[in-house]
């Protein structure tokens, strides 16, 4: 049986790694499948859906032994985006299907058990790297990540319904159609946010402070007792901070893909991103980490606004590793195998009561905490920091 070779791209980190698939069957006393190439549980797990989609959509499941080989071997892969190209490749493999795009056009796509697509992770991340490749035209997507991929106008992206559907466009039997995508009358239609600083009433003084750290870039520290306005005021910085740009959109984009977060049909992040972690957030949480290192809030904030309540409530060594990504825009995570990078340029936001109980000079309210206990309250907060 002839040899299968197709392209696929995994994602590490928020970055997105071509991938060349391999599928040999050869006849062997003992049917098994095997997946070489460092993959990780959900891949591996694949050949039970692939089978069972290839299955129910009306194709033979070859029961003969098959190697598929994922390069560089090196490159550990992860998700289970793999079930498509997978499943085109033992179709390949198996002579039950042929195609002369299999060199021009990357497949991506997670499987159900019926053979329909799911919505993926890391979409415009994988799109932006295809569109580098040479010698590729386009993308086979599922289509509900395909209006994410078209923003990336250099490559067709061709949405896929079904393992059946993405066969009869390899095989010729169905005209490949490009999916289209209006960035501009994306960001019209929802480039507006649900709150906005013209809500706010009084407190002429915090305004004007929040206006000149939005013009500057500056971060900003609010002191007061609770329930003066602190917090609704850090959710309505991002609406008078400049709209985002297609750049500052993309970057963004890319780390709320990589980690699931868009919404069904979105292809962009048109608003500046505000997030406001618990201050019982770990490390990792908050600047990103894990086995695998994923971004943490500092880079689901990125061109947007970081809004820490409660400041001295937070864990003083999660609030030190905030200094250098402050100050470089930037966040390096490091472990055994790799190193990434990701982006963290953000405006920090941060609150905190003038005492444990929260009413020291508030006027209407009576302070019982010493000295003592004021001073060690702020003291949970380091100088550097401040």
């Amino acid at each position: 049986m002839p040899l299968a070779r197709l392209k696929t791209f995994t994602l590490v980190g928020i970055d997105a790694f071509l991938v060349d698939v391999e599928v040999d069957i050869s006849a062997a006393a003992v049917n098994r499948t095997t997946i070489v190439g460092l993959p990780d549980t959900a891949v591996k797990e694949s050949t039970h859906r692939v089978e069972r989609a290839m299955v129910n959509s009306g194709f033979n499941y070859v029961d003969d032994n098959i190697l598929i080989n994922l390069a560089p071997a090196e490159l550990r892969k992860q998700a289970a985006t793999f079930d498509l190209p997978i499943s085109i490749g033992l179709l390949v493999a198996s002579g039950q299907m042929s195609s002369d795009l299999l060199e021009e056009y990357a497949i991506v796509g997670e499987l159900s058990l019926e053979g329909h697509t799911r919505q993926g992770r890391g979409t415009l991340s994988i799109a932006m790297e295809a569109a580098k490749v040479a010698g590729l035209k386009g993308l086979l997507i599922p289509r509900a990540n395909a209006q994410e991929a078209a923003v990336v106008e250099q490559l067709a992206v061709i949405p896929v319904d079904s393992l059946s559907h993405a066969v009869s466009l390899l095989s010729g039997d169905l005209e490949l159609e490009p999916e289209q995508c209006n960035v501009d009358r994306w960001f019209v239609e929802h480039g507006r946010y649900e709150v906005d600083f013209s809500d706010v009433r009084g407190q002429e003084m915090v305004k004007r402070a929040l206006t000149i750290a939005a013009a500057g870039g500056h971060n900003i520290l609010m002191l007061g007792p609770p329930g003066s306005g602190k917090t609704m005021l850090s959710k309505r910085m991002p609406t008078i901070l400049p709209p985002l740009v297609a750049e500052e959109s993309i970057e963004t984009t890319r780390i709320y893909s990589a980690m699931g977060k868009l919404a069904h049909g979105q292809p962009l992040m048109a608003v500046r991103p505000f997030r406001s972690p618990h201050h019982t957030i770990s490390d990792a949480g908050l600047v990103g980490g894990g086995s695998t290192p994923m971004p943490g809030e500092i880079s689901l904030a990125h061109n947007g606004v970081l809004f820490l309540d409660e400041l001295p409530e937070f864990n003083r060594r999660t609030l030190e590793v905030l200094r250098q990504p402050l100050e470089d825009g930037i966040v390096t995570i490091s472990r055994a195998l790799n190193t990434i990078t990701f982006p963290a340029d953000f405006m920090l936001i941060a609150a905190l009561n003038p005492c444990p109980c929260g009413f020291r000079g508030d006027p209407r309210r009576k302070c019982n905490c010493s000295p003592q206990q004021v001073e060690k309250y702020m003291g949970k907060i380091s100088g550097l920091l401040i």
